[in-house]
């Protein structure tokens, strides 16, 4: 791959010279981490994670929220991305950053502690977060190298199918979770996320193959490593941004500091959807509204989630819930599915889940019960079957929890095309689509690179696991 062998020798030049700019572009980018605020330590470890961090949230995040109808792209490149225009030199960056900031610099460090005391540690951790990153870039783009860059002889890696992908993903978490089971509990300051935890790696490592077997359908494999997973919101595994300067900052915030006016949300169909159809009885969303609308054309106007240290979750504690809740209702464990969902609107009811912006922002979140989606219930007015109405009521839920990451895109693209009575659907951001996007395009730079790129089917044509 000969693009990534060029951005390696880039990024050793970098961290050598102090500086991991690399993490998301070049220049002054807003999606970009660097590394040079944080202490010195293992500098390969904190410049994966903060790869991943772009990789999971960053460009990518903007681009499938605006297709999925969360934000809206009002000017420049936004307004033509969210109307589908999305050119091969825009995914550039996510792909450079999982492949050589997560992938290449992952294995050189386990390469480079093999022999230290905490080799199973390190070797764990940063094979969970290689898995992350490659399991985006699957699912993002379909069928993407995976089994030959590990032979640095191979220039032009051939392109792995997105299944062949995903069942290798799930073998290196089996391998991760057997490497932090045996490993040294020990404090690893370097890692950002848990400062070593094996445990909570471990817990992460669950719910991220619980989440790959969502994408292929294999609910009961889902329901079962979920039950595994991240039962604590203190073992989600989440980047805090220190704000020290350009660099260390909230994504969403740096994005809007740099490019305002690009970029909004108040009339999305999140937006809309929220302050309307969502509110029942039992459910008032004002208070999670105020704290999702971001000011879209100056930065410093917010206090939500585009605040500039605002934490951001790369996985989280509500999605392993929402995994249960859905897997466990499509698994004829309806009752179990249930509960879970109320267990989620119970941590949105404790204030753990967000925070209230204003004192007289209204937050209820009150438990379902199962006639609530009987025909006529609050949450069934229009009818359908009972457990259809209680898995539509789930996959809104994932919709509105997932805000600024990539489950709802994830979910539009499984559900809208072979269930749609449950499936969360947007209006279409041209008047003449007739059909959501379903794949990002290659990056140029492996289209131009590597002869065994295939062509490029176009951004509407399914991946392997929802056709």
């Amino acid at each position: 791959m000969n693009t990534i062998k060029y951005i390696f020798f880039v990024f050793i030049f970098l961290v050598a010279a102090g500086c991991t700019d690399l993490v998301e572009g070049i220049n002054d980018n807003p999606n970009e981490i660097s590394s040079d605020s944080f202490d010195a330590g293992v500098l390969l470890l904190k410049g994966i994670e903060l790869a991943n961090v772009s990789v999971q949230l960053g460009h990518q995040t903007r681009i499938s929220g605006m297709w999925s109808g969360q934000t809206i792209g009002v000017s420049l490149l936004y307004k033509s991305i969210y109307e589908y225009n999305l050119s091969s030199e825009e995914t550039s960056n996510i792909w450079e950053n999982a492949y050589q900031g997560v992938v290449k610099q992952a294995r050189l460090l386990r390469d480079q502690t093999a022999t230290n005391p905490k080799a199973k540690q390190y070797a764990g951790i940063v094979k969970v977060i290689e898995a992350n990153a490659m399991g985006t870039i699957a699912s993002l783009f379909g069928n993407v190298p995976y089994t030959e860059i590990s032979n640095d002889a191979i220039l032009d890696p051939a392109f792995d199918s997105q299944k062949v992908v995903f069942a290798k993903l799930q073998d290196l978490l089996n391998e991760a979770i057997a490497d932090l089971t045996t490993a040294p509990a020990t404090a690893v300051p370097e890692d950002l996320y848990f400062a070593g935890d094996t445990k909570k790696w471990i817990k992460v490592a669950r719910t991220l193959k619980a989440r790959m077997y969502m994408y292929t359908r294999e609910y009961d494999k889902a329901y079962q490593e979920a039950l595994l997973g991240i039962s604590l919101s203190t073992e989600s595994m989440i980047f805090t941004p220190p704000n020290l300067g350009i660099g260390s900052q909230n994504l969403n915030f740096k994005m809007i500091d740099q490019r305002g006016g690009y970029w909004g949300f108040t009339g999305s169909h999140l937006d809309l959807l929220m302050k309307s159809k969502r509110n029942n009885t039992k459910t008032n969303e004002a208070a999670r509204l105020a704290y999702y609308r971001f000011d879209g054309n100056t930065s410093n106007n917010n206090k939500g989630i585009a605040a500039v240290n605002r934490a951001m979750t790369v996985v989280g504690y509500e999605e392993n819930l929402l995994i249960l809740a859905e897997a466990g209702v499509r698994t004829n464990k309806v009752t179990e599915g249930l509960a879970k969902l109320n267990e989620l609107r119970a941590h949105l009811a404790s204030g753990k889940a967000f925070t209230k912006l204003a004192t007289t922002d209204v937050s209820v979140y009150q438990p379902y019960v199962i006639d609530d989606f009987a025909a006529g219930g609050i949450e069934n007015t229009d009818n359908i079957d009972q457990t259809k109405a209680l898995l539509r009521e789930i996959i809104e839920e994932r919709y509105v929890s997932g805000f600024t990451q990539l489950m709802p895109f994830d979910d539009l693209r499984r559900l809208s095309s072979k269930e749609r009575d449950i499936a969360v659907l947007p209006p279409f951001n041209s008047n003449t689509a007739t059909k959501y996007p379903q794949r990002f395009v290659v990056s140029q730079t492996e289209l131009s690179a590597n002869p065994n790129a295939p062509t490029d089917p176009g951004i509407f044509a399914e991946t392997e696991v929802n056709k």
